[in-house]
């Protein structure tokens, strides 16, 4: 995924720094989207305390995105998954293909680069327990 400068995201480049906290979400500017990304916004200095860090992933084109995380006044990396559509949600297996957006999944991946947790919602409209997540991204 990329960022509106067209900087790509690598877990590589993380890889022994930080668990990462992949919150893949459906849509920009809908309301559970812009519920979720404040509350993730709300627990970064919990992230940080665990050198985990949180970006968000969703099909939307950049400037979409760019205008979106402005909007909230969150300061993580939200990533565009939009060429090639949900390419990134896809290899994660949460593409809803017929849709070509991302179900509302939160994957943690540990400092060695593995999936250490997982956490799908019930309906696309629930919002993620970070609780879980929280005791997943220690390292």
């Amino acid at each position: 995924p990329a960022s509106p400068t067209g900087d790509k995201f690598k877990l590589s480049d993380h890889r022994g720094k930080n668990a990462v906290v992949i919150n893949f979400v459906p849509a920009a500017f809908s309301g559970p989207c812009s519920t979720q990304l404040p509350l993730i916004e709300k627990k970064k200095a919990e992230f940080a305390a665990q050198d985990a860090l949180p970006v968000v992933i969703s099909s939307d084109g950049v400037w979409a995105l760019d205008a979106w995380k402005k909007q909230l006044g969150v300061d993580f990396p939200v990533l565009s998954d939009f060429m090639p559509q949900g390419e990134t949600a896809r290899k994660y297996g949460v593409l809803i293909e017929p849709r070509g957006i991302a179900n509302r999944v939160v994957v943690v991946v540990d400092k060695h680069g593995k999936v250490a947790w997982v956490q799908n919602v019930e309906k696309i409209t629930d919002i993620p327990d970070y609780d879980p997540v929280m005791a997943c991204s220690k390292d």
